[in-house]
């Protein structure tokens, strides 16, 4: 579980954030302004940690505490980018849920356009931090349709930690397992790795011998990708879901 939860020491600013009194820098104005206060006192402070019981209001009218909406999880289709450029459409945000949305919504990471899989987007700059920090070395699990035939010692140049095309410094040991061939005849292979280099996966495929043609992630962390979350949907992250990510 979180550090904290909504109404137990929750930041004020996070609090009107989720609660949809809008992006982060309009919040933190109206804090700035004199326009929130708690328990009738107005508040300047951005990181006041509000008690259980505090009563938050903008203008004098109270705001509703809401689900936690801070985190979602997605099941990302092909075809979607994740990006806020009009000119990339398709994008992932257009299939976010009306109720969902948010003007500071960030993927955790991305997912290029022909991958699909276990996508978080979030507004809490600091989860996202967490979750992508190099130095946490968060493992991501990728199932991976590949062209070609890759070299006999692919999985001992993946652990030793590879060169792949574009980088001047080798990636991290990463584990690189074989599996039988699909019915349209491509190789099958599961790869984790535990940092976030463009295209990383497709890149050791390709020094390695093979062509990526089907890459699809299905865990990070220690979070899979729920089984009953169909491609294209989005949700709420359950508690149970932020606890197997390792995140808080």
């Amino acid at each position: 579980m979180p550090r904290w939860s909504p109404g137990n020491g929750e930041p004020l600013d996070r609090y009107l954030t989720r609660n949809g009194c809008g992006a982060w820098a309009w919040v933190h104005h109206l804090i700035h302004w004199g326009r929130v206060s708690v328990n009738g006192e107005r508040c300047h402070r951005y990181h006041h940690r509000l008690a259980p019981g505090e009563v938050v209001a903008l203008d004098g009218v109270p705001v509703a505490d809401t689900p936690d909406r801070c985190v979602l999880i997605c099941h990302k289709p092909v075809g979607l980018a994740c990006s806020h450029g009009a000119q990339d459409a398709p994008l992932i945000y257009d299939i976010v849920p009306e109720a969902l949305r948010h003007p500071n919504l960030e993927t955790v990471g991305r997912l290029d356009r022909n991958t699909s899989g276990l996508l978080l987007l979030t507004f809490d700059g600091k989860f996202l931090q967490r979750v992508v920090a190099p130095e946490r070395k968060q493992p991501k699990r990728y199932r991976v349709g590949y062209s070609g035939t890759l070299v006999a010692d692919a999985s001992e140049r993946a652990a030793a930690g590879m060169m792949i095309d574009g980088y001047d410094t080798p990636c991290r040991p990463a584990e690189l397992l074989f599996k039988t061939t699909d019915s349209n005849g491509l190789g099958r292979a599961t790869v984790v790795i535990s940092e976030g280099r463009h295209h990383q996966v497709k890149r050791m495929i390709a020094a390695l011998g093979g062509h990526v043609e089907r890459l699809h992630r299905d865990r990070i962390g220690g979070l899979d990708l729920p089984s009953d979350l169909e491609p294209g949907n989005i949700r709420i992250i359950s508690a149970g879901e932020r606890v197997a990510l390792g995140a808080d």
